[in-house]
């Protein structure tokens, strides 16, 4: 088969295609956009489109495979497969996106992503029946793959030279132990890796669109159930997905952690979090100014208008 590139799609399966619960399912956000014109529908692609959204899948290339099998209640979660040669319901096609670096417990692994996307008029349930209704399979040569948290070495962020790449490190650590979702931490683990291994710059991030976009709907998502005492981490979160919009241009309503909502939280949490009023002014003026807190004002020597909080995730620098 030719060299695999962005955007190529396949109305057949040439690999076997894995997804996680792939039979009970429901779908995120991420894994569709409504069409501009009509939003009852959702938005369809062209067979040779370099930027589609549909659900995640992969395809493990080693032998006996990892997959995360297991939820953090330890209820299991099956993986299931397409077999190779499945042809794929009208409507439907792969799209390959990446290769994705994982890392478990004795060993990496590399595996290929694709979307299963749209490619014909369907609303959202259409949409996921249409994927529910493919010839899914149990998948029955995994091997032991409970991860309770990300792998992670003292070296991994030596090399990276981008703070906001240091910070979606950590980011990506928190969201893992959260979601539940076996998909999710699957992408959660390729971010990671990739960090870990390649040392990429967030502008690196931004050419790499289907990792961004894995980044953007991940974060999105985590803002909503961050505790309130996590400050730190909202802020650099809200940061990062400014940053994804501005350049990317992806909508300001799918944003969950802007610069004005986390002024918003915290004024909220005010109380809570036994804020005083000149910390709130403070961060209006900085918001005012087009900035967010950086490195540079939670590391530094405490002002008197500042919390004595230090960075609630382990920077290394």
């Amino acid at each position: 088969m030719e060299k695999l590139v962005k955007g190529m799609s396949f109305m057949q399966a040439h690999w076997p295609i894995h997804r996680p619960d792939a039979m009970l399912q429901e779908l995120h956000s991420r894994d569709n956009k409504l069409d501009n014109l009509d939003n009852r529908y959702i938005k369809h692609y062209g067979i040779n489109d370099r930027d589609p959204k549909g659900v995640s899948c992969f395809v493990p290339l080693e032998t006996p495979h990892n997959v995360p099998n297991e939820r953090l209640n330890n209820m299991e979660v099956p993986c299931y497969f397409l077999p190779e040669g499945t042809l794929l319901s009208e409507g439907l096609r792969l799209f390959y996106t990446h290769k994705m670096k994982l890392r478990f417990p004795g060993r990496n692994q590399t595996g290929l992503h694709f979307v299963l996307a749209p490619t014909r008029r369907m609303t959202k349930e259409e949409y996921e029946q249409a994927v529910k209704g493919l010839s899914w399979q149990l998948c029955t040569i995994k091997a032991s793959a409970e991860m309770k948290e990300l792998i992670s070495h003292d070296d991994d962020l030596e090399g990276v030279e981008d703070f906001r790449m240091s910070e979606l490190y950590w980011l990506m650590e928190i969201w893992y132990t959260q979601t539940v979702n076996a998909m999710d931490r699957i992408l959660a683990n390729d971010i990671h890796t990739w960090i870990a291994l390649d040392k990429p710059s967030f502008h690196d991030l931004l050419q790499h669109e289907p990792r961004a976009y894995i980044v953007f709907s991940s974060l999105a998502r985590m803002n909503s159930s961050l505790p309130a005492s996590h400050i730190t981490e909202l802020i650099y979160l809200g940061d990062i997905l400014g940053e994804l919009k501005d350049v990317l241009g992806w909508k300001k309503e799918d944003i969950c952690a802007s610069s004005e909502q986390v002024t918003s939280f915290l004024i909220s949490k005010k109380d809570e979090l036994d804020l005083e009023e000149e910390y709130i002014t403070k961060i209006k003026e900085q918001e005012t100014n087009g900035l967010l807190l950086t490195e540079k004002i939670l590391t530094r020597k405490l002002g008197p208008f500042e919390l004595s909080y230090g960075p609630a995730v382990n920077i290394k620098i």
